[in-house]
């Protein structure tokens, strides 16, 4: 029986929190008084920051479509089963699940923002998450 189900969607406020966060660190690279002798570590420092800001979107873009919490409180998201290991670490803007999936115990973190989906079921699953048998609220 599925407890809770949402069609995750790209959220917007990840994707600029990341672009931020890379763009400070690429303006403090391009702003600090290098030395003529280490223009190279200053290239390469500069592009290691571009392609993570890269890799980090398609990470953002990576983690959409259909999810479910089952009466187990376990997940199905991706065409796998996860496991949430763990009390959920929880924000107004999101919410991070540690996740190991029940076939491969495989572990991932999986961030879910509140923009990814409607309010509502924002609303819903926060409320299931917190009152999950087992989970103690500090």
């Amino acid at each position: 029986m599925v407890l809770w189900q949402s069609d995750i969607r790209v959220s917007w406020r990840a994707q600029w929190f990341s672009l931020l966060i890379h763009g400070l660190v690429a303006a403090a690279i391009l702003l600090l008084p290098w030395p003529l002798s280490y223009m190279p570590v200053w290239l390469l420092l500069l592009s290691l920051v571009v392609f993570d800001c890269v890799r980090s979107q398609r990470r953002i873009h990576a983690c959409q479509g259909e999810v479910k919490l089952t009466a187990d409180y376990r997940l199905r998201w991706q065409e796998s089963e996860w496991e949430i290991v763990g009390a959920p670490w929880m924000l107004t803007s999101g919410m991070m699940l540690r996740l190991r999936d029940v076939q491969t115990s495989r572990r991932q973190h999986l961030w879910l923002a509140a923009d990814s989906m409607a309010e509502g079921e924002w609303r819903d699953l926060r409320r299931l998450l917190l009152q999950r048998p087992g989970h103690t609220s500090s």
